[in-house]
């Protein structure tokens, strides 16, 4: 007999399993774009390239895409990692012609744990490996003729490629990595050597990625490694001992020159991507062979794009580094070569009390140049021989720009590409010392990059805006001031260089050395004067938009501000007039209140805005959820400005502004909710037939797969210094054309990439997802990269705006910075991608700007961004999921979208969370925000591959409901409905039993 008690606990079973599947369902209805992008179905196929693409190089000639032209496309982007290797090298070190190693010098042994487990990607977030096509250093030199030390070769550990990259793990083997398991030659090592002697390669490898910054002395020479180096030198056995460093960031090079390690070479190589190492080979070998087997001469032209010091903790900037709750950056605009460099020339001058010892790490008796620097900015060796003059330096006043002509003679036996580097010294003057105001003796100010054939000699020209040589005056002026006096217009091979001909003519007289420490003349006709006259209007204006005036914008920022207001100590920024005086110190308080550091959390509109925005519940039929004559898509937009005519199409002749309102106007609170969330892609709006897009992560590389083909993974390129390293503007925007190439084939119409941070020390963990140390460098290669993959179709998010310089306490930490540093370096990157780049996206960054979270940093992104570059894309806040119910949370919906976030990066629940305040406040600004939001995204992916691209609303429907929604939908539905019958079973059978209907 059946007994009612089973049914009500199948019922209660029934009951708790439906409970948790409801809750499941939200919960994946919330991470829908990450379980998407697990099941490949956040991105698309494009089958054919559209108008936003300007010219694909890999499609079929009718612009279709196929597996053929995928496999070229492959090809090629691998290539470019070994080339992009090849130039981007930095050869530091090669006494008596150790390199290129000779044609009967083909027996080496590799040594290094580093050597076996070569870092191929460093950071978090990019592409995945595809093992079987990764290129490990043995591999690189077997297959371009070596032969290695096995024996040697099997005394290291393997570490698997996902030990390597899988970012849970690669802190734990960090160390790992660095250490040496054969730091002592044990006599089967050293039997082994006799036959594999014509080189000891030794790689040293330091590892960064997100989250946390390497310890203090990691990036040192460690035990294992002095052993190692010794222990080969000892030996005896080796022709040449040849040392590759693989690292995003400098390590300390007080080593380079020790006898007792007996290092005749050494290669900085950065991080060579999961398919680059061939490159370094190639370098190593100095020739290659080429896809026909033809033998190609290799000579390396990289250079340094981060300062190697003697010990990577000696700069001004390390000294307030590494705190996790307060960094402050005392150094000012001081910041890698521009501190060397500027108290090296102080030294020469006797000025500034820098022969001083405050700061000094090698000589304790007093600041010198040779003992604190290894290796400077820009500098890099090539198999040849250059000899760089300047022919003239001209202004051109309609461009505003200055033109510099550089004669470079190959003054070698072996063809090179030259990097002709322009550097200006710009007038310290009285005003500037009155005021305060930094003035580093050197600033990059352009580059070029040229071939020449041995024994000629080509010109080239290096052209450079004058707003480049403008001083940021956050003191008086409060604006950009071009000041007046005498500027040296320099090249070199590097900043060092290029100083010391600036002084040659400057210091006539003095003596001078170079970065070993040797005394050199300088150039004096690789220098020209130029007298400029002061200028304090020009640029008080935008350059962007001449509706704008430019002033301080980042009050907050500066530790003072908040002294001054609250009391306390106030911090003294280094001053070159007294270097001693004012070598920074350790400051870790807080200047801020608790009040202030919540302040971004309380979400207050002013009494005007809300009068502007009126009410939610006025709004309805007027300004959202707007039924038109006739309905506008995503596609129809593609062609319309967000200011101006529009010039084409069935709006033509209208103001592009009208038209984006009205499209806009269409959607109703939910729309307008959608586009604001990311979870690996942005689902689709249906009302406006917009389908749905991935944004994808990755730096070195995209996050997924590929649609075509063997669908492997997208390249993992070379990182940041190393592509930025090759100091060459076409080899740049190569790697922003391949990304953006891949992309296509990836479906990928979004990515969160590059990094442009400024590598304010080298012991800033993501700086293989950066650049350099120098903020023209960045502006300029972030501009080529950003610029290329937009033509591409793909929409890159710059990131992280900014002051975002360490990992460590990377959430919630406050930074603080004058203006006069933000301005000349710290956002010039960002500037140069959003504008000469043509950028339609940026990442905000997981810091504070002062006291400010930088996603409610108002005057950031509506005055500089949108005001003063006349930015019209997208903003995105770093990944930092939030809530809207309290007031202390950091990471406040409401404040963000009113500050000027237009998209939450990885929170699917940002939406329905401000759908939710909308409705229960009433809130007409956050509705408006929320529309403003909506607006610069769609426009950005209107700008896209996407953009133009026709599709039912059958198809977007389709898409913004995926198939393992409809099955988890049905779940759900069945097992409610087989609970409910549970239920009424025991129901009908418990009323049963009661009427005494049951048998017993």
């Amino acid at each position: 007999m059946v007994k009612p008690k089973l049914f009500m606990g199948l019922s209660a079973v029934g009951v708790m399993l439906t409970s948790l599947l409801f809750a499941g369902q939200k919960v994946a209805d919330d991470k829908e774009g990450l379980i998407n992008d697990f099941l490949r179905l956040s991105t698309q196929t494009v089958t054919k390239v559209g108008d936003n693409v300007d010219g694909s190089d890999y499609t079929e000639a009718d612009g279709s895409f196929s597996n053929a032209s995928f496999e070229r496309l492959i090809k090629d982007s691998y290539a470019y990692c070994e080339e992009a290797v090849e130039q981007g090298v930095s050869l530091l070190k090669n006494d008596n012609n150790c390199l290129p190693l000779a044609a009967n010098e083909k027996n080496v042994t590799l040594f290094g744990r580093g050597s076996r487990n070569m870092f191929m990607r460093s950071g978090a977030g990019g592409a995945e490996p595809n093992d079987d096509y990764v290129v490990k250093l043995n591999k690189a030199f077997t297959s371009n003729g070596f032969n290695i030390n096995k024996t040697v070769w099997d005394k290291y550990d393997d570490l698997t490629l996902r030990q390597l990259t899988t970012p849970s793990t690669v802190v734990e083997n960090a160390g790992a990595v660095c250490k040496s398991s054969v730091d002592e030659l044990s006599d089967e090592i050293l039997v082994s050597c006799d036959e594999y002697n014509d080189a000891a390669i030794v790689t040293f490898v330091r590892i960064g990625t997100e989250d946390t910054d390497p310890d203090p002395g990691n990036l040192d020479l460690n035990k294992e490694e002095e052993k190692l180096l010794k222990s080969i030198k000892a030996s005896g056995k080796f022709e040449k001992t040849i040392v590759i460093i693989n690292a995003p960031f400098p390590m300390s090079i007080d080593w380079a020159d020790k006898e007792e390690y007996g290092v005749d070479a050494i290669i900085y190589m950065g991080v060579p991507g999961y398919y680059g190492a061939g490159g370094v080979v190639h370098v190593i070998a100095g020739e290659k062979k080429d896809a026909d087997g033809k033998v190609v001469k290799i000579n390396p032209s990289g250079h340094l794009v981060d300062t190697f010091a003697a010990s990577a903790s000696s700069s001004a900037a390390y000294q307030n580094f590494g705190d996790p709750n307060v960094v402050v950056y005392k150094e000012g605009v001081y910041v890698g070569y521009k501190y060397y460099e500027t108290r090296y020339e102080d030294c020469i001058l006797e000025e500034g009390n820098a022969n001083g010892t405050a700061g000094t790490y090698i000589n304790k008796n007093g600041w010198n140049y040779a003992d604190e620097v290894g290796y400077p900015f820009g500098f890099g060796l090539s198999y040849t021989t250059f000899e760089q003059n300047i022919k003239k330096v001209v202004y051109n006043d309609l461009s505003d720009e200055y033109e510099v002509t550089v004669e470079v003679k190959n003054t070698g036996s072996l063809d090179g590409k030259a990097s002709v580097q322009v550097y200006v010294q710009q007038p310290y003057t009285s005003f500037d010392r009155s005021n305060g105001l930094g003035k580093p003796s050197i600033a990059l100010m352009g580059y070029e990059k040229i071939d020449v054939e041995a024994g000629k000699t080509v010109e080239t020209k290096v052209t450079f805006p004058r707003y480049f040589l403008c001083t940021y005056d956050h003191k008086i002026n409060k604006t950009y001031i071009l000041e007046g006096g005498d500027y040296y217009f320099a090249i070199g091979n590097g900043a060092h260089e290029a100083l010391n001909n600036v002084l040659s003519i400057k210091a006539a007289g003095k003596q001078l050395y170079d970065h070993l420490g040797n005394t050199v003349t300088g150039n004096a006709k690789a220098c020209e004067l130029v007298k400029i006259k002061e200028d304090k209007s020009t640029y008080s204006t935008s350059i962007y938009n001449d509706e704008v005036q430019v002033t301080n914008q980042f009050d907050d920022a500066d530790y003072n501000y908040y002294v001054e207001n609250n009391g306390g100590d106030p911090i003294t920024y280094l001053d070159r007039q007294n270097w001693q005086e004012t070598w920074p110190t350790k400051t870790t308080n807080s200047p801020a209140t608790s009040a202030e550091l919540n302040m971004q959390n309380k979400y207050n509109p002013t009494d005007e805005e809300k009068a502007e925005a009126g009410k939610y519940s006025d709004g309805d039929g007027k300004v959202y959820n707007v039924k038109l004559s006739k309905e506008i898509t995503f596609a129809d937009m593609c062609k319309v400005p967000l200011e101006g005519i529009v010039e084409e199409g069935d709006f033509a002749g209208r103001e592009g502004a009208e038209v984006w309102d009205e499209f806009i106007s269409q959607m109703d609170l939910k729309d307008l909710c959608i586009s604001v969330s990311d979870n690996r892609g942005i689902t689709a709006v249906e009302k406006v037939v917009k389908a749905g897009n991935s944004v994808a992560e990755g730096p070195e590389g995209l996050l997924c797969h590929f649609r075509y083909g063997d669908q492997r993974a997208a390249t993992g390129f070379p990182t940041g210094p190393t592509y930025t390293g090759t100091w060459d503007h076409e080899m740049q925007k190569k790697f922003g054309g391949f990304y953006g190439e891949e992309a296509l084939y990836c479906g990928v119409a979004c990515v969160n990439a590059p990094g442009a941070n400024i590598n304010r020390t080298p012991y800033g963990s993501r700086a293989s997802e950066y650049m350099s140390e120098d903020g023209i460098m960045n502006y300029l290669t972030a501009s080529n990269v950003i610029g290329e993959a937009r033509r591409k179709g793909l929409i890159m998010n710059i990131k992280h705006c900014f002051l975002n310089n360490q990992e460590t306490g990377r959430k919630r930490v406050q930074t603080y910075c004058n203006e006069q540093a933000i301005r000349e370096i710290y956002l010039k990157p960002f500037e140069g991608a959003l504008t000469r780049g043509h950028g339609l996206g940026i990442m905000t960054s997981y810091n504070r700007i002062g006291a400010v979270y930088a996603a409610c940093h108002k005057p950031l992104m509506e005055n500089v961004m949108r005001k003063e570059w006349n930015y019209k894309g997208l903003i995105i806040d770093d990944a930092y999921q939030g809530s809207n119910r309290s007031s202390e949370q950091y990471s406040y919906g409401p404040s963000m979208i009113y500050c000027g976030t237009d998209l939450f990066c990885l929170d699917g629940n940002r939406g329905g969370q401000l759908e939710e305040w909308v409705t229960q406040n009433d809130d007409g600004v956050v509705l408006k925000a929320l529309q403003r939001a909506n607006k610069y995204v769609m426009y950005s992916m209107s700008r896209s591959w996407m953009g133009g691209i026709r599709v039912s609303k059958e198809e977007v429907k389709k898409g913004a409901n995926p198939w393992w929604k409809t099955t988890v939908s049905g779940i759900v539905i069945g097992t409610t409905v087989v609970t409910g019958g549970l239920f009424v079973t025991y129901v009908v059978l418990e009323v049963l039993e009661k009427k005494k209907l049951l048998g017993a």
